[in-house]
């Protein structure tokens, strides 16, 4: 069974907590204050920490940032009578995986909480040693690449090859986790290079535009399949994990020598020109070019397309959702060339 912290200054809480916990067989220390729980942490390592929030000596907003700093792969969940629906969101974005409001009327609950916070801790251990599987082989194969080009000039074309299996073999693993992307990243890639051919980038650009389109999606091979399949709409938690691919994907294509800048631009295929974006708020042309015709690309095939949790539309109202975001969410010289993209194509 699990080894559970229970934060609360009111004795009589933490005693019923502990002895329902223990009545189900876990082991269960406790703290009165977050300053103290932080500290009883750091002994005894437990598997979940609940948490209150109103606390003198360390509130939960406290224990919450020290945890997703220090251990961010252990559950955190709040516990709270007093607190209001804006500091339950402010508790799940600083790193909570759950809220939960008392008195807990039906103790059941607690118990739930707990199997389910054990399943999700779980999950991201297995994603993120997955993650870290795929990184290794990336990491092996841009060694490879390095000791061959140095040694064996002749074998440079065997090994290009070697990469874009490799690549279409990361692309076939998403495609397994995340059946919505089969095809997706191969449109987003022709809808971009497209673009990109409408401004008269040259073939070099068009290379990259096809290799982070095909790759844009890759890091959400970390993301758990229960969120990428998810029917309904997301929380403040789960939004979190989603957005983190862009990172995840750095990471998997950051080492690999592109001739251009693919992970770069895979990285930033979610900012928004007016700077709304993620996940560093990028602006303007401060984005990069490559990134800014992927973001055109991305949403129109996606808006196009079946998802878990709604019908796509027809291409015009895709189209016409683009061609009004121009200067807000999209670069206004991409969207044009865009619309040269779909005059062609209705011609």
């Amino acid at each position: 069974m699990a080894r559970i912290l229970c934060i609360d200054d009111e004795p009589i809480i933490r005693m019923s907590t502990r002895d329902y916990l223990m009545d189900m067989g876990h082991e269960v220390f406790e703290a009165a204050s977050g300053a103290e729980g932080i500290a009883l942490f750091r002994r005894q390592r437990p598997d979940i920490v609940f948490s209150d929030l109103r606390m003198p000596g360390g509130d939960g907003f406290l224990v919450v940032a020290h945890m997703a700093e220090e251990a961010p792969e252990t559950p955190v969940v709040i516990i709270s009578g007093t607190g209001s629906l804006d500091e339950a969101v402010k508790t799940l974005r600083l790193g909570a995986w759950d809220y939960l409001t008392k008195p807990l009327h039906d103790m059941d609950l607690l118990g739930q909480t707990v199997q389910r916070m054990l399943t999700k801790a779980s999950e991201r251990r297995d994603a993120n040693q997955y993650l870290l599987s795929l990184e290794s082989r990336t990491y092996t194969l841009e060694r490879e690449l390095h000791d061959w080009i140095n040694g064996h000039q002749d074998t440079v074309l065997r090994l290009e090859a070697a990469l874009k299996t490799s690549i279409s073999s990361l692309n076939l693993a998403l495609r397994e986790k995340d059946p919505y992307t089969a095809g997706h990243n191969e449109r987003v890639a022709s809808i971009a290079v497209d673009i990109g051919n409408a401004m008269g980038l040259g073939d070099k650009a068009q290379d990259t535009l096809m290799l982070a389109g095909r790759l844009h999606d890759i890091g959400k091979i970390g993301v758990p399949q229960n969120i990428l399949n998810k029917r309904s709409f997301l929380n403040p938690d789960e939004i979190v994990q989603i957005r983190s691919h862009v990172t995840g994907g750095y990471r998997i294509l950051g080492e690999i020598p592109f001739e251009g800048p693919v992970a770069e631009a895979v990285l930033q295929h979610h900012e928004r020109y007016d700077g709304t974006g993620y996940p560093d708020g990028l602006a303007g042309e401060s984005i990069l070019l490559e990134a800014r015709i992927l973001a055109v690309a991305d949403v129109y095939e996606a808006l196009c397309s079946d998802r878990p949790y709604r019908a796509g539309l027809g291409q015009n109202d895709a189209a016409d959702y683009i061609f009004k975001n121009a200067g807000k969410h999209f670069c206004p010289q991409c969207v044009d060339a865009f619309k040269l993209v779909i005059s062609r194509s209705k011609a």
